[in-house]
């Protein structure tokens, strides 16, 4: 074979934990200043910065597989409806054994926790059979990891293998546990993306930025015209982040709910 070529100025995409890692380098446990965070947190949610957009597709495609890329990403609703191709043939055919239902699940969890979790996933399983776990516990551990992807309306874990969870199942026709699977597919996939985000932002700030963020924020809401009637000062660091974030965005609904007013500024009546 030939030499290798190399293309200048050609870099490998980053990863999805590449890109994570970079904005964990300005967390609040940095070492870095307040105006060196908050730059990088406005940097991630400028509306130009495809970032967040990555981790939403690279959700989906854990979820539902990528056309382009079939090994690395086979996607965990594809993997568990192949199983449940087998288990049964015909959209009618209604599946009673528990066991199959488990198979099919489990397949989905193993598929999804494998990409999001990677090699952590294979290595805890594996320690976890080295103390002694049976098939049971094993199953309790992976559903415990799903947990935080796979949530109720009320932000809940959902015991996906469990046997209430599974036995809800039982008796269900192929075409309806289709549209079950993907309508937890799409949930999870939001879920997990969502999950991305938050490892970028959860640590840029702590509460010993609530001062500082409401001085640096509170001139900003000003300029475009927003008003609350409780001072930026009395919302927890967090709050004031995710209401500045919503600014950058122009995401007004979100602050409407959140009780902010929209009064359009001096500068702009003038204009018009």
């Amino acid at each position: 074979m030939g030499d290798v070529i190399k293309f200048p100025g050609k870099k490998k995409p980053k990863s999805v934990d590449d890109i994570i890692l970079d904005y964990q380098k300005f967390h609040q446990t940095s070492g870095k200043g307040f105006k060196d965070r908050v730059k990088k947190f406005e940097s991630f949610t400028d509306p130009d910065n495809i970032h967040a957009k990555q981790f939403q597709h690279h959700a989906h495609y854990t979820v539902f597989g990528k056309p382009t890329d079939a090994k690395g990403y086979p996607g965990a609703f594809n993997d568990a409806y192949k199983v449940l191709d087998k288990t049964a043939k015909n959209d009618a055919d209604k599946i009673k054994d528990v066991g199959a239902l488990t198979k099919i699940l489990e397949t989905y969890v193993d598929s999804f926790l494998e990409k999001a979790m990677g090699k952590s996933f294979k290595e805890t399983i594996t320690h976890a059979k080295k103390e002694g776990a049976d098939e049971e516990t094993l199953r309790e551990l992976k559903s415990q990891l799903m947990g935080q992807y796979h949530t109720d309306e009320d932000n809940r874990p959902q015991n996906i293998l469990g046997e209430k969870y599974i036995k809800s199942l039982k008796g269900k026709k192929k075409i309806d546990l289709v549209d079950h699977l993907r309508s937890m597919s799409k949930n999870i996939s939001e879920s997990y993306s969502s999950h991305l985000q938050q490892k970028v932002i959860r640590g840029m700030f702590s509460e010993e930025d609530r001062l500082d963020m409401a001085k640096y924020i509170g001139p900003k809401f000003k300029k475009k015209g927003w008003t609350h009637k409780n001072s930026h000062v009395t919302r927890s660091v967090g709050d004031q982040a995710t209401h500045y974030m919503h600014l950058i965005k122009g995401a007004g609904e979100n602050l409407t709910q959140s009780g902010y007013k929209h009064t359009m500024p001096k500068e702009e009546k003038k204009a018009a």
